[in-house]
């Protein structure tokens, strides 16, 4: 009969995802335990390597912002674009041990050489974001074009996260929601047709 595992998946990610607010891009295996109050083991039973663990709680925070934005298609496109972009300081402010841990990996990154375990699922772990950016697109243009979409990324994605990116993981200010706000919605007014 096996052995029963002490620890969940998801209470080790919970533990990784606080190490690395703790300790950042540095933050190890033993930091983990440490949080986790338990020996190498208990992770290894159900990771395994280091990679694996810390793209697994990377992938599994990736989902939860995800799923912050999937009602924001509605009402005025422009304000939809600007609502999303907004989205990014909150998540920040309201979870900045994910919010930190986000910033681990880049997907492109990740996705030239995945963890052989996690591959799979990693594939298409960013279609959410193009397709809420694709509806974005034909909602505030009538159409998708490649100028569109990236004039769209770039207010609700790009320029919200380059105005918060050096806070992240520490207090992000209420303040801040205005010249992001401001930033994205000029951004979105743009024509898609290139002048």
């Amino acid at each position: 009969m096996a052995k029963r595992a002490l620890y969940s998946r998801d209470e080790i990610l919970d533990a990784t995802v606080q190490a690395v607010h703790e300790r950042g891009h540095s933050a190890t295996v033993a930091d983990v335990t440490a949080v986790l109050k338990a020996p190498s083991g208990s992770i290894y039973h159900r990771f395994p390597s280091r990679h694996s663990l810390f793209v697994s709680a990377w992938m599994r925070c990736v989902r939860q912002f995800h799923s912050t934005f999937a009602h924001l298609v509605t009402g005025d496109p422009v304000d939809a674009i600007v609502a999303t972009g907004l989205q990014i300081p909150r998540f920040c402010r309201e979870h900045p041990a994910e919010a930190r841990t986000l910033t681990l990996f880049r997907y492109s990154v990740l996705m030239a050489d995945p963890p052989a375990d996690l591959a799979a699922e990693l594939e298409g772990l960013n279609d959410p974001v193009a397709d809420h950016i694709a509806a974005l697109t034909r909602r505030r243009y009538g159409r998708v074009t490649q100028r569109g979409r990236e004039l769209v990324a770039l207010a609700c994605r790009d320029t919200p996260y380059g105005m918060v990116r050096s806070l992240i993981g520490g207090p992000i200010p209420e303040w801040l929601d205005e010249p992001i706000a401001a930033a994205s919605r000029a951004i979105a007014l743009l024509d898609d047709k290139a002048g």
